[in-house]
């Protein structure tokens, strides 16, 4: 089957091979593309690049469905986006299953990227622990909780954690409110407060000023996140997704070191997770109208 992942700075796709719908190890990447979102471009330049996506792996498919893991706020039964920011312009409101699936002439399944994400994380291990709570820190903020039983919108909850206030009349954010704890926590915020073109540049430069000040806002932010869900959510476990989880190595020992929540881990499956995700609900999901 074919999946993408709609992010703020890339749409990625994959083709997927799949053994048994409901065994995990058998979800195979075949093939794996990745195309600029450009969301400079608008809705219309956004959307055919989610098309260019999925055509640039869908050479040899013939499954007759198509998973979509997106950012913004996706409503579970229908795949319609209720809510996005600017990194999707013109996507609040849309219809984004049906849409695709009249234009491809195959059944679409639309969710959320950070549900995807956790639905991967806990599926796709040996030992399931009884709630998975992902965060995923990228070009935004994502958050999602499954918890064991039916694949449905009672056990997986898009917590929309990015768009909580944070700091009072704090940096503008993309969904046009102000101070959400989205701008202080994501590798956009940490680009912006080190003056850094590259996350990398940003954590590695120890003897820039407003690198090691970017870092600490960016410690900080997380770790008043990750106190918030423990105490409000009290998840079996926490893992930490996304662009930044992938670049663990530079960051996340002192991150232990300084702050704690040494039983939060990065994520198992990596920037993977929502492609494999979305296919595992796309198969498995109890939906109402998708």
């Amino acid at each position: 089957m074919i999946c993408a992942d709609v992010g703020g700075t890339a749409v990625k796709s994959a083709l997927i091979s799949v053994g048994r719908v409901r065994l995990p190890q058998s979800y195979k990447i075949k093939n794996f593309a990745s195309v600029p979102t450009r969301s400079d471009l608008g809705f219309e330049g956004v959307r055919e690049n989610v098309l260019k996506a999925i055509e640039a792996v869908s050479a040899d498919d013939i499954a007759d469905i198509v998973a979509i893991a997106t950012a913004g706020e996706v409503r579970w039964d229908d795949g319609t986006v209720v809510k996005a920011t600017s990194s999707l312009p013109g996507f609040c409101g849309y219809a984004f299953s049906k849409d695709i699936s009249k234009t491809l002439g195959r059944r679409v399944v639309v969710v959320n990227d950070a549900c995807a994400a956790a639905v991967c994380e806990h599926y796709f291990t040996a030992k399931r622990a009884h709630s998975t709570f992902v965060l995923t820190i990228g070009t935004g903020l994502g958050s999602a909780m499954v918890t064991e039983g039916r694949l449905d919108a009672d056990h997986v909850k898009d917590l929309e954690l990015g768009h909580i206030p944070y700091v009072d009349n704090g940096y503008d954010c993309r969904c046009g409110s102000k101070g959400c704890l989205e701008q202080y926590l994501s590798a956009t915020a940490i680009k912006r407060d080190a003056g850094k073109n590259t996350v990398k540049d940003a954590l590695t430069d120890t003897g820039d000023q407003k690198c090691i000040a970017a870092k600490v806002s960016f410690f900080s932010a997380l770790d008043y996140a990750l106190c918030m869900i423990k105490r409000d959510y009290a998840p079996a476990e926490i893992l930490l997704g996304g662009g930044l989880a992938e670049m663990k190595n530079l960051w996340l020992d002192e991150f232990y070191a300084k702050f704690g929540h040494t039983d939060v881990r990065a994520a198992r499956k990596g920037n993977k997770a929502g492609l494999l995700g979305a296919a595992y609900c796309a198969l498995n999901g109890v939906f109402e109208d998708q």
